[in-house]
């Protein structure tokens, strides 16, 4: 059977295999676009893993390569560094080293002033342990001394001391110049000792007391209270006044022959005697009343001085004949030693004449044919010359008596002088 096939059939064949191409040109776009979807990505992984490795490769190997350039370069600025830090460390060592040398200097020095401070303290702490010792010692003297001095006895005995001292300073000598305690019995029979003697010249005496009151005075010393000190310097000034009148009614220039009509009351503390002036102003007239010479260390010490210097003058003046008799006998010697020295020099000129002769008849006699025996044994003598003997040329000096001036006054005892 013939079938009949129309346009419209062909048309719907070609379509559905158009459309059957298409479907399977699709499936086969898809399949392979799934293929090499997979492709790609294995190929991206692949160059992705290739390019990873061969960038850690080349950044591994750029990294080396810059690790041993570094190296090489810092090797360089090391060795570079090195002789730098070495001439610097140099310079600096030199410039340095005096300092160094400075400082250990100080140093030593240091340790030296700190050894001196430590011993200069050592020896400052022991010794004001014993100025401390000392001061103790002091202030138990002195304590003792006080509490001694409020005794009359030992107040009296202390004055006598440091009148003795002080004339034995101004150049007087016991039971020569000064007799200590010398006793003289009172026409009513008692006795009256004065505390020293002065002797002057010309067999005079001068008479001391040196019993000054002095009880009121270191009691003043002892309280701060201005009333208590104003009450005792009152008794103080009233002792001194009593004093004063009972020594003139002792009368000692009375009892001592050539004793001139006053007496010396010595008062060894001087701020005693400035204090009692001050609050006594007329205590010098009263005194002088009195025949009373009030006198302080100073003041007794160029009277004593002057005593001296008279003592001296006097000695002086007896000795001057003495002297006299001496310078006669020193010239009456002079004279016989001259006349010795003049013997000497006499026989001195005759040994140099006798000598000069013995030359002249030398050289005219001897030495004339002592030259010719010379020059004939020139090979025989040692000496070839005959050595010269000058005559002696000088002359003894004369002495000379210088005659005696006519502007001193000759004494007509003297004895001619012998020249």
């Amino acid at each position: 059977m013939v079938l009949f096939v129309g346009p419209s059939y062909l048309i719907l064949i070609m379509v559905i295999n158009i459309v059957m191409l298409l479907i399977g040109l699709g499936a086969g776009a898809a399949v392979a676009w799934i293929f090499a979807s997979r492709f790609l990505k294995q190929a991206q992984q692949q160059l992705r893993d290739t390019f990873g490795n061969l960038s850690a490769e080349a950044l591994r190997n750029n990294n080396e390569s810059f690790v041993q350039m570094a190296k090489v370069q810092l090797e360089e600025k090391i060795v570079e560094a090195k002789g730098e830090l070495g001439k610097k460390e140099h310079a600096i060592e030199t410039l340095v080293k005096p300092l160094s040398d400075s400082l250990e200097k100080m140093d030593t020095k240091i340790h030296q002033l700190e050894a001196n401070r430590i011993k200069a303290y050592s020896d400052i702490w022991n010794y004001l342990d014993q100025v401390k010792t000392t001061t103790e010692g002091l202030k138990k003297e002195t304590t003792s001394l006080v509490g001694a001095l409020k005794t009359s006895h030992t107040r009296g005995r202390y004055g006598e001391l440091a009148l003795r001292r002080l004339v034995e300073h101004a150049g007087l000598f016991e039971h020569c110049d000064f007799e200590e305690q010398v006793s003289v019995e009172e026409e009513t029979g008692g006795k009256l000792r004065p505390d020293m003697i002065i002797r002057l010249p010309g067999k005079k005496t001068l008479v001391v007391d040196s019993k000054s009151p002095l009880s009121a005075y270191m009691r003043m010393f002892e309280t701060e209270d201005p009333e208590q000190q104003r009450l005792l310097l009152g008794q103080h000034v009233y002792a001194v006044k009593e004093h004063i009148r009972k020594l003139s009614a002792k009368a000692y220039w009375s009892q001592f022959a050539e004793a001139p009509d006053f007496v010396i009351l010595y008062m060894h503390i001087e701020s005693a005697y400035g204090v009692a002036l001050q609050a006594w102003p007329e205590m010098i007239e009263e005194a002088m009343k009195n025949r009373i010479i009030v006198a302080t260390p100073t003041v007794l010490l160029s009277i004593l001085l002057g005593v001296g210097y008279s003592w001296n003058q006097l000695k002086t003046m007896e000795n001057i004949e003495a002297i006299r008799d001496a310078a006669v006998e020193l010239h009456d010697r002079s004279a016989i030693l001259l006349e010795h020295i003049g013997n000497v020099g006499r026989s001195l000129a005759g040994t140099v004449a006798h000598y000069n002769k013995t030359i002249g008849s030398l050289e005219s006699n001897f030495l004339p044919q002592a030259r010719k025996i010379n020059s004939l044994s020139q090979a025989y003598v040692k000496k070839q010359a005959l050595p010269e003997t000058p005559p002696v040329e000088l002359a003894v000096r004369s002495v000379i008596v210088i005659p005696p001036s006519t502007d001193l006054p000759a004494s007509p005892d003297a004895d001619p002088p012998h020249y």
